[in-house]
């Protein structure tokens, strides 16, 4: 039997995020739902997961009505939501967070050595290499996206799996790692909903995709029976994404200058980076190219070497000090370091304009609103809503307003980094995304970006910088920034050197 979605219906207010939404998942399935941000998306699998009510429609498991769902209940019926977001309690040990609320017990105590035994048991079977006793806080985003999938799979007989954008912080090896493991789980007659925007996945793994758009279904068909150009059609309303815009090169002295520099997981460094100019830094995950833009932001402090911005040295010990030089980042992590989540979608976006829109330290609504309205529609914010919150946008209208925040401080920048600037986000906003960038270095910024997606590198970068070992091993321009020569020369090396990972105070790449 299957689980049945029939005219699902959603609103808040007077907006409708779904507008009567069929879904069926057979047992033995991967269905890949895919869209665009505030398309529905997230919305519809949350009403699976009874963190949503609908507002009408029906849905059935086996044959049988989920109603009244609540999360406690959905997870009692076996269906079990993994969120991009990640529900792990940094603090705790891998073991207790396993464990945590459904502890093993004799006597009246908790059978700590039977906890120790069956987690070693199921992180092998994930194989997942670290110890139970280690500090969930500790690990890399890659292995804490696996340990919210087994720690799903052990507390309940799984009917219904939910993985939303599952791989977003995996690298090669763990997203190989998590495909056996939905295979295993699909040959066991589990229902699985897949959310991901990377189209790769989608033919790796699915056996049939459904594309919301606008609330409604745009396409559902059998993965075998679909090309990629038909899909993107489907999620965008449009045609495949454009190629890489020529921009006129950039000239004059550098902005950015890095001579040997040297930080956390990164080192020795050299790279320049002119005023109106777009800098790709490209590597797998580990290679060390988040750690350096988080060390030019000041999250890290550099241990050797010199950076100087428009001549000036470049040292910050806090991300205030390095915006004061000119220097701002947009994180990957948008979610924990950038975004506001209970705060308005004005708030967010004029942060660090306030002072400045404001007369004698007092804020003025009329402006605020003015410059709102004017870069809101400048980033493409869906729904230009000021007062909603942050946390109820849309992954992609997240990004949207970080990004907007720096557009309207832009003639106080110089360098503007961005960490995995389109992570998590559609293909149309993604091009949306990537005309900001180029008009903020229209505008004279130098923009650096850090990503692990080869071909938004050759989308986006003018100047293309691959990075391993913490180092700068190759540099590319013009044509020559293609994804098979990006994907050829990193795979050339190996990965993070093991002092480098076993360092005492090193951070952990995304």
């Amino acid at each position: 039997m299957s689980l049945r979605m029939r005219d699902v219906v959603k609103s808040y207010g007077s907006f409708t995020v779904l507008k009567g939404v069929d879904l069926t998942v057979e047992p033995g399935e991967v269905h890949a739902l895919l869209g665009p941000n505030g398309a529905g998306k997230s919305t519809l699998i949350k009403c699976v997961g009874g963190v949503v009510v609908p507002d009408s429609g029906t849905i059935t498991l086996d044959g049988r009505p989920l109603a009244d769902l609540s999360p406690a209940r959905a997870f009692d019926a076996g269906i079990a939501t993994i969120h991009q977001h990640l529900s792990l309690i940094d603090v705790l040990s891998v073991v207790d967070n396993l464990f945590l609320g459904q502890e093993m017990r004799g006597l009246g105590v908790i059978d700590r050595r039977g906890q120790l035994a069956q987690a070693r048991e199921l992180l092998e079977r994930f194989g997942i290499a670290v110890s139970p006793k280690a500090r969930v806080g500790d690990l890399p985003m890659g292995t804490k996206q696996l340990l919210e999938i087994a720690k799903a799979w052990h507390r309940t007989s799984v009917r219904v799996l939910i993985l939303d954008e599952p791989t977003a912080s995996l690298s090669q090896s763990e997203s190989e790692r998590l495909f056996t493991e939905v295979a295993k789980m699909k040959e066991m007659g589990a229902r699985i909903i897949y959310t991901t925007h990377r189209l790769g996945e989608v033919f790796r793994i699915a056996d049939r995709l459904t594309v919301i758009r606008d609330g409604a279904v745009a396409m559902s068909r059998p993965v075998a029976e679909v090309r990629p150009d038909e899909i993107v059609a489907a999620i965008s309303g449009a045609v495949a994404p454009t190629k890489r815009a020529t921009r006129a090169a950039a000239t004059g002295p550098p902005v950015l200058e890095l001579s040997g520099l040297r930080g956390p997981r990164f080192g020795p460094i050299d790279l320049d980076v002119r005023a109106g100019e777009i800098v790709g830094l490209y590597g797998v995950l580990g290679s060390g190219r988040s750690s350096l833009l988080e060390t030019l932001a000041g999250r890290f402090r550099a241990t050797g070497g010199t950076a100087t911005v428009g001549g000036r040295a470049h040292r910050p010990r806090t991300p205030a000090a390095a915006l004061r030089t000119g220097v701002a980042l947009v994180p990957s992590d948008r979610l924990r370091q950038a975004l506001l989540g209970s705060r308005s979608a004005a708030d967010n976006l004029l942060l660090p304009s306030f002072t400045r829109l404001g007369t004698l330290g007092v804020r003025r609504a009329s402006a605020e609103r003015a410059t709102f309205a004017r870069i809101g529609e400048r980033v493409d914010l869906q729904p230009l809503a000021p007062r909603r919150k942050g946390a109820e946008f849309s992954g992609g209208n997240q990004q949207k307003l970080i990004l907007g925040r720096w557009l309207a401080q832009a003639d106080r920048l110089g360098v503007l980094l961005l960490d995995e600037p389109t992570q998590g986000v559609d293909v149309g906003a993604r091009r949306q995304i990537y005309d900001v960038c180029r008009e903020l270095a229209d505008r004279g910024l130098a923009v650096v970006f850090a990503s692990s997606d080869a071909q938004e590198v050759a989308e986006l970068a003018e100047r293309a910088v691959v990075v391993e070992e913490g180092r700068a091993v190759a540099e590319f321009t013009g044509d020559a920034i293609t994804e098979s020569t990006l994907l050829d020369r990193a795979h050339q090396f190996t990965g993070v050197t093991t002092d480098t990972v076993d360092a005492p105070n090193a951070p952990k790449e995304h």
